[in-house]
């Protein structure tokens, strides 16, 4: 069942005015990019720093205002009253920043607590309290952590903190943005392992969006790559990961410390990534692919399927129907 299904999404950000408060510049953090999410499923998202990843997820979540596109949650559109109101509680985020994301000034509990009360989910204080304790146990916390301060805990605690907040209003789906890019490598695998472990008890889906390819590939069972805005390729973990076919996915594959050292991966890709500000023409990869042609300095391509799941944009990889 497609739970969140979100339909050319562009957001556009203005960089400085001018004297007549005109837009100096205009950035395009996403462009046209489209993604579903079935029920009980998780996707993956990755690709370098200031590719879109975040504000992909923010725009979809209604972070920000989109500047295109139209976000359906069980196939009715969110920009319904009705529908957006349980689009909001049933859709939540796990954020990046476990420091400050938790605000300093309130406790465990009147942090875990904020949304019970906002959406009248508890009868009285005394009910709040249980349910907050139970949200820590979930997490793997105990319940005299409710009468603490942030900034009593470790970076790891903080994030489990955040997602027993998120978890607080019995949400179907979890936006987890790079939930565990601040974390030492051993806290890292603790937190995966439970998110992995609360998906399966309460049945939920997840957008997880991180920078350790490895770390997607164990907890997806599809990968969206993005490049400058853009989805570049979307399929399988398993294929993603072990058939890369844009050579931009093939690139952060090859990216991955080996413990082959002989093995050469994919081809280099030259050069620097292009300024957000000033994207090139065409394919928007074409000046580091290895691969680029005429086509791809003046055309650009988009998302086709090129298999049984599979999609690519990039004009060297055979495929159908754009999706």
């Amino acid at each position: 069942m497609e739970l969140i299904d979100a339909r050319h999404i562009t957001k556009v950000f203005t960089v400085g005015t001018d004297w007549l408060g005109r837009p100096k510049k205009v950035l395009a953090a996403v462009q046209d990019m489209s993604l579903v999410i079935h029920q009980g499923e998780t996707v993956g998202l990755v690709g370098e720093s200031g590719c879109g990843k975040s504000t992909f997820a923010r725009t979809v979540l209604g972070l920000y205002g989109k500047t295109g596109g139209t976000v359906l949650y069980k196939g009715r559109d969110t920009r319904d009253l009705a529908a957006g109101e349980l689009y909001r509680r049933q859709v939540q985020m796990i954020f990046q920043d476990p420091y400050s994301s938790l605000d300093p000034r309130m406790t465990v509990e009147e942090i875990i607590s904020e949304p019970l009360r906002n959406y009248h989910l508890c009868a009285d204080g005394r009910e709040r309290r249980k349910r907050v304790a139970g949200l820590l146990n979930q997490v793997d916390l105990r319940a005299e952590a409710a009468q603490r301060y942030p900034h009593e805990f470790s970076g790891g605690q903080r994030q489990r903190v955040g997602i027993a907040r998120a978890l607080a209003l019995e949400p179907e789906c979890i936006f987890c943005d790079e939930p565990i890019s601040a974390l030492d490598v051993s806290v890292q695998v603790q937190i995966v392992n439970m998110l992995r472990r609360l998906q399966q008890e309460l049945g939920l889906s997840y957008l997880f969006i991180a920078h350790d390819l490895t770390m997607v590939h164990h907890m997806s069972r599809r990968i969206g790559v993005m490049y400058l805005g853009r989805l570049v390729e979307l399929g399988p973990g398993s294929e993603v990961f072990c058939r890369p076919l844009h050579p931009y996915t093939q690139l952060l594959i090859a990216s991955v410390p080996r413990p082959d050292p002989a093995d050469p991966g994919a081809p280099d890709a030259a050069g620097e990534v292009p300024s957000p500000l000033e994207l090139p023409a065409g394919c928007v990869f074409h000046p580091r692919c290895p691969y680029a042609n005429q086509r791809c300095r003046t055309e650009t391509p988009v998302l086709r399927q090129v298999g049984a799941d599979r999609f690519a944009a990039c004009h060297q990889v055979q495929g159908g129907d754009a999706l």
